[in-house]
């Protein structure tokens, strides 16, 4: 797609309460682990679809006192990171609201661009690419890591709980994303013109697995509170608001819930 298309894209976990709560547990030390070592001192970062900052802040640690900026296309996240960054006194960070399809920018204006947990809600993941290579300085890096919503770990295993993901699945897949994005990292970013490109695995265990649970069985209820949705993914209302008491009941007894990610880092050449 060029830019200035309109796309169609609906963020499925959304941002009420549960989701920030779900947003802010993440950091730079584990969500940003594979492009650290990538980092020095003075360099200059993007962040795209930064949320609440938490990650972006640890970026900005990172490469101080080069400058930082993370982009979301939620003015209410953008305004809880900027409180996060005073509350942290961090200085050499700035958050904007922006697409990733049109970034605010000029060419070669960064050393390093960066996107967690974006990707996999994208119906145009080469367009996304395309401009943050654009914005790329000549030899600049780029980390990606998105799910894989097939690597799924859970114990006890559940086949209700089983059934719930597959819908939601379904869901995010209708709101224009790919929650298989994470497996065709590495070819997007070779045919996007990244070179060098490496592809690595890890899986995010989620300490609070109620909170998680929570936070998909309240996204997939209010979805079907729209007939167009269930009637789009054939679903029974009945049934589905039964999959979400049981995954809510299934996680206060479980042990583990974990998600796998793919990490990209490709090189942007001249």
């Amino acid at each position: 797609m060029e830019p200035g298309v309109k796309r169609n894209e609906v963020y499925t976990p959304g941002y009420n309460e549960t989701a920030v709560r779900y947003m802010m547990r993440r950091h730079a030390a584990r969500d940003a682990a594979f492009v650290l070592p990538h980092l020095r001192r003075g360099m200059s970062l993007l962040d795209c679809g930064c949320g609440p900052g938490t990650i972006t802040l640890g970026l900005a640690e990172a490469v101080s006192p080069g400058h930082v900026v993370g982009l979301d296309l939620e003015e209410s996240q953008i305004d809880l990171a900027r409180n996060l960054a005073v509350e942290r006194r961090l200085k050499n960070v700035e958050f904007k609201f922006g697409s990733v399809y049109e970034l605010p920018f000029l060419e070669h204006s960064f050393d390093v661009v960066f996107a967690h947990a974006l990707f996999e809600h994208l119906g145009d993941p080469l367009a996304a690419l395309g401009e943050l290579r654009r914005v790329l300085k000549p030899g600049g890096i780029a980390g990606i890591s998105s799910p894989d919503w097939n690597g799924n770990l859970m114990a006890p295993r559940n086949q209700e709980a089983q059934e719930f993901i597959e819908i939601y699945k379904r869901l995010q897949i209708r709101n224009g994303g790919n929650p298989y994005v994470g497996r065709e990292l590495g070819r997007l970013m070779e045919e996007a013109g990244f070179s060098a490109v490496t592809v690595m695995a890890m899986y995010d265990c989620y300490e609070d697995i109620g909170l998680v649970a929570e936070l998909l069985a309240g996204r997939l209820e209010g979805a079907v509170k729209e007939g167009t949705v269930l009637e789009s993914l054939a679903l029974n209302r009945t049934a589905v608001e039964g999959l979400c008491g049981a995954v809510r009941k299934w996680a206060k007894d479980a042990t583990l819930f974990a998600q796998s990610f793919v990490e990209a880092v490709g090189r942007a050449d001249s």
